[in-house]
């Protein structure tokens, strides 16, 4: 449905409205509102008004309801909201017993006596489009190539498109009576008559054809002509209410306008703009409001001295927890303007914000206008270029470019020296495909940056967590099981009930080495052969006899090749041995010393039911390789059962975190992570397993970029002992610990630094 105009909500009477339905209806079921109107509006407004009431009886007339509460609690949100900022309700539906009002995406229906009418739109279904564009002197402007050929309102298009369907539907009712006729005849006249009335099938169908892509023209050019409509008041101003924000002193009349392509998310670049600025605000606050009390968020926004840009909540789905500061500010836009794209106009000192229709304005790839080597699609047909976009996409940056257009036509926000048109070069509009921020790949992407970082940890080095830390099998009835300790140390069930929070700095608690050697068998064909002797049971009856299979083995020279078998060793100790030092043959002595294990083996291979003894081999013993060492690292992780040691006392148990849930900040700085929020370029960072987005990343660089800010205020106190420091001195001493293995600065090792880096 569309807006039909503007309106404001009388709150004392809505309320009135809403204590007189809740209290006096159950008395006076033959009062209610809601059986009074049901039947008097449209079905899609009373379905709309039964979804905003409470049923709690039943009368002789319909259902007895009253207002939901938390409904009268939204439209209380949003009244205040439209009340401080000077907005209305948009009126979408309107007679002498109900009226249908819209803010953002909370849509509902009230007694018309309760709501003021600000502004009616005027009804132009009657109005051919060239008299609509003649009215506000913009004939000659804009995309009209329909309004050339066809000088029609849009009910004359309407009529014509309905008369059009009757001539279809007429046809169709022939083809059937056709249809019919032949049935009734086909058994006495079937060759002849399917003959006939074959050739005159073909010549309706025919037609049928013909007036069906009728039908898709004059679709389209319906398309075309309400594009059109809108765009005319999207230039009147009338589709989008400018607030200001700040006010003073505007910029030269001769400077440009700056018209920035790109889209700018709020999800991403209130991250980014917490990671680079001092923020301590107030985490409550409307976007509205930051923009006027933060003048690096205005320059970030709006760059330019007179510029334009453009705003939404997030690419695809918002995300209200990803930073404390901002959360609620995401969650209060989304609730006042759903997924409405954000106009910015800022002149000089002047700022001003308004917000489009999202039922007309729509453009997924963030991108307003193509850049000059692009060829845009056309409204009518939208395939062209070197991409494709739908027609509705196109239609939408066609009413920005409108709303645009009349801003500047107006010019009661924006003064240029003449009335220029932004689609057409002058020396006034610049089209800028920069979004404020310069490239940068001093460092490589950010995925490069954590690989190379990622030394071995230490005990105490620090854990960023990445995600919410449980057993492997926290949901099913296994980790229950006694001798179950998954993720844990030793067999004694630990773990079942511990956890590690997401997006927690942690200490690595334990580190457990494990080494790996293999020991090497070379594999000799073994012949087996079988021996059967007779007997008789001690019992027997009837002459039953028994028999005894005996094998035999006979080792040969035939090497079939190499056998190898694993043994592992938990920190150089071996049943209670310690292997330090040893080589891999001693380590397999003493292996072989306490597990009595044979330098030949004879091994006797037999499928299942079958007395093959083909595949048979022995082993001789070769040599003992040394493989590798795998870490296993441990976080000291809270149980939830409190009683675990009797005390009442908080218990832990430690967990092993794998490379891909943590993020280690021993080795990074905040310059590296300044510059991975500042570039974007997260180049494939894997949590979980999962490879994930810029937006997804931010509340994790956020978080470690404030505890290693922390790190490097102590780094610096110890370093400005002993020499002078200079701009990116962080990555210099990253680099330098990564390169000594020093896990943390000392005060012997900051003297170390400053006499290699002191000149720098």
């Amino acid at each position: 449905m569309n807006v039909i105009g503007k309106a404001t909500l009388n709150w004392e009477k809505y309320t009135e409205y809403v204590q007189r339905e809740t209290i006096n209806v159950k008395e006076h079921p033959e009062d209610s509102w809601y059986l009074d109107i049901r039947y008097k509006v449209p079905h899609e407004v009373e379905s709309i008004v039964w979804s905003c009431m409470r049923k709690i009886d039943e009368f002789k007339n319909g259902p007895i309801a009253i207002p939901k509460e938390e409904i009268v609690e939204e439209i209380k949100k949003h009244q205040q909201y439209l009340t401080s900022m000077n907005l209305y309700w948009d009126l979408m539906f309107y007679n002498s017993d109900a009226a249908e009002i819209r803010s953002g995406e909370l849509v509902v229906v009230v007694p018309s006596y309760v709501i003021e009418k600000v502004m009616e739109f005027e009804n132009v279904d009657d109005i051919p489009v060239n008299e609509l564009r003649n009215r506000i002197g913009a004939a000659d402007s804009g995309s009209h190539e329909v309004t050339q050929k066809y000088d029609l309102s849009r009910n004359q298009m309407k009529n014509k498109i309905s008369a059009t369907q009757e001539k279809i539907n007429k046809k169709q009712a022939e083809l059937e009576q056709l249809e019919k006729e032949k049935k009734e005849e086909l058994e006495r006249f079937r060759l002849e008559l399917e003959k006939k009335y074959q050739s005159k099938m073909d010549l309706m169908n025919e037609k049928q054809e013909e007036l069906k892509q009728q039908m898709e023209v004059l679709n389209r050019q319906m398309f075309l002509l309400n594009t059109e409509i809108y765009s005319i008041r999207c230039f009147m101003g009338e589709t989008v209410d400018f607030i200001p924000l700040t006010t003073g002193a505007y910029s030269k009349v001769t400077d440009p306008l700056v018209v920035y392509q790109k889209i700018r998310y709020l999800d991403e670049e209130l991250g980014k703009w917490i990671s680079i600025y001092d923020v301590d605000g107030d985490d409550t606050a409307l976007f509205e409001d930051m923009l006027k009390s933060r003048p690096d968020l205005r320059d970030m926004f709006v760059p330019g001295n007179k510029c334009i840009s453009l705003v939404r909540a997030a690419h695809n789905k918002i995300r209200y927890c990803e930073s404390k500061q901002i959360a609620n500010t995401l969650k209060k836009y989304y609730v006042y303007h759903a997924n409405k794209v954000g106009i910015l106009v800022r002149d000089g000192e002047n700022l001003w914000i308004g917000w489009t229709d999202q039922d007309r304005i729509d453009i997924p790839d963030g991108n307003v206008f193509y850049r000059p080597e692009t060829k845009e699609s056309s409204i009518e047909d939208s395939k062209g270029g070197q991409r494709t976009s739908t027609k509705e996409e196109t239609a939408s940056r066609y009413f920005i470019f409108s709303i645009l257009q009349g801003l500047i036509h107006n010019g009661k926000l924006l003064h240029l020296p003449e009335d220029v048109q932004i689609s057409k070069p002058n020396p006034y509009i610049v089209l800028s495909m920069a979004d404020g921020w310069l490239e940068d790949d001093r460092y490589g992407t950010f995925s490069s940056i954590v690989e190379r970082t990622s030394a071995p940890l230490q005990k105490g080095d620090m854990l960023l967590t990445t995600l919410s830390i449980k057993r492997d099998d926290a949901y099913s009835d296994k980790k229950y099981r006694a001798w179950d300790n998954d993720r844990g140390r030793g067999a004694y069930n630990r773990t079942y009930d511990a956890s590690i929070p997401n997006r927690s700095i942690e200490p690595v608690n334990l580190i457990d080495r494990e080494k790996i050697y293999e020991i090497i068998y070379k594999k000799y064909k073994l012949i087996v052969t079988e021996e059967s002797s007779e007997g008789k049971f001690i019992d027997g009856t009837n002459g039953a006899k028994s028999y005894t299979i005996t094998t035999h083995t006979q080792r040969t020279q035939e090497y079939l090749g190499l056998e190898r078998n694993e043994i592992h060793i938990t920190n150089d100790k071996l049943d209670g041995h310690s292997i330090k030092g040893m080589t891999p043959e001693e380590v397999y002595q003493l292996y072989k010393k306490r597990y009595y294990i044979q330098d030949v083996n004879e091994q006797v291979v037999q499928p299942a039911f079958s007395n093959n003894y083909d595949s048979s081999y022995y082993t001789v013993y070769d040599h003992t390789e040394y493989v590798r060492e795998i870490r296993h690292n441990y976080i000291s992780a809270q149980k939830s059962d409190t009683n675990f040691r009797g005390d009442g006392k908080d218990a832990y148990a430690n967990m092993e975190v794998f490379s891909d849930e943590y993020l280690n900040l021993t080795f990074l700085n905040s310059v590296y992570l300044l510059y991975a929020i500042q570039n974007r370029n997260i180049g494939g960072w894997v949590r979980g397993g999962q490879v994930v987005s810029y937006a997804d990343s931010i509340p994790y660089l956020n978080k470690a970029l404030e505890y290693i800010r922390e790190r490097e205020k102590d780094e610096a106190e110890l370093l400005e002992q002993y020499m002078d420091l200079y701009d990116d001195w962080q990555v210099d001493l990253s680099e330098w610990r990564l390169a000594h293995n020093y896990h943390r600065l000392t005060d012997t090792r900051a003297q170390k630094f400053a006499r290699e880096f002191k000149k720098k």
